[in-house]
């Protein structure tokens, strides 16, 4: 018989917890850790009962808890998990994605400067814009020297666009700019990534000039530590005591940066995943993330727990 703990709801009804879920629930104050954890074994259970401890049974103020997740659905599937398990009104979503997260540091910060906030240039804003260039290009016989066999077909397929905002973004989050990715496609025999640079060159210019106002989530990312490492972030930064996050594999390395920036103003983190199962590893995703949890936020004897009961039976193959 597999021993269970158990927690009262906001209801009155009985919450069952295995052990190593209750394990993870009854970390300590300002304590941070690596929660793996097969499909099924009840990760998203642990994170909501953990956010409904601290705020039901240690007192914690709705918004000093906030669980990431590197994508929009799993945050509105999270958010209303928790809005329903506390059953206690909350100023604001308790859970977000780590670019909405950005955004609001980054707003946050040009309000108190007496600036207009940045916009987020969307996925489909930036296709657009790379599209326009890319026929421009096509029309004209100018533009960069892709090699084989980045064809004038591949160039006009929305595949090949996706690759290079995959590109850029992944170019912004390590601080490469054209001039340093053009170096580095030399240096390596890429000449994809000279080309890929030329192109950024003049994509820079044109967004600089039509869309000033604008930035895409990488650049979010960038900005947002920056303002975090200079001790600003608004009151929502200010007030965190512990920051959740789901499906850690699956983010970049830019969302890793804001991760160790909130740990070095000394707000804990639980991250949670399967490190075996990595479908974002392809775009950007640190399938070893949970591993080095304590290097990546800088904070030396982070302890890793596992999750270690089926909670759904396995489906037949």
């Amino acid at each position: 018989m597999v021993a269970v703990s158990a927690r009262a709801d906001s209801l009155g009804g009985v919450i069952q917890l295995d052990p190593s879920q209750a394990a993870v629930v009854d970390l300590p104050d300002g304590a941070s850790a690596a929660v793996l954890g097969a499909a099924g074994s009840g990760k998203t259970s642990t994170i909501v009962e953990v956010v409904a401890d601290r705020v039901l049974a240690r007192g914690y103020d709705p918004r000093a808890v906030l669980v990431l997740t590197p994508a929009r659905a799993a945050a509105t599937r999270l958010r209303d998990r928790i809005a329903v398990r506390l059953g206690v009104p909350t100023d604001g979503p308790v859970a977000r994605t780590v670019a909405s997260l950005a955004y609001e540091i980054v707003g946050a910060d040009a309000r108190a400067a007496g600036v207009t906030p940045p916009r987020l240039l969307t996925g489909a804003e930036q296709d657009a814009d790379i599209a326009a260039l890319l026929e421009g290009h096509l029309v004209d016989g100018s533009g960069p020297e892709w090699p084989e066999p980045l064809t004038p077909e591949v160039r006009r397929t929305a595949r090949f666009r996706a690759e290079l905002r995959d590109l850029f973004a992944r170019a912004t989050e390590h601080g490469i700019d054209p001039p340093r990715l053009r170096d580095l496609g030399r240096a390596t025999g890429r000449p994809a990534w000279v080309a890929a640079a030329d192109f950024l060159d003049e994509y820079l210019e044109v967004v600089a000039g039509a869309r000033a106002e604008q930035r895409d989530p990488s650049e979010l990312l960038r900005h947002a530590i920056a303002v975090l490492d200079a001790g600003e972030g608004g009151e929502r930064v200010a007030g965190l005591r512990l920051v959740l996050v789901d499906d850690l594999p699956e983010i970049t390395s830019g969302a890793l940066g804001l991760l160790a920036t909130l740990a070095r103003r000394g707000i804990p983190v639980l991250a949670f995943g399967d490190p075996d199962v990595a479908a974002n590893a392809f775009r950007g995703g640190e399938p070893d993330a949970l591993g080095r949890l304590s290097s990546v936020l800088g904070v030396p004897g982070i302890p890793t727990l596992v999750l270690d009961r089926a909670h759904r039976p396995s489906l037949p193959l």
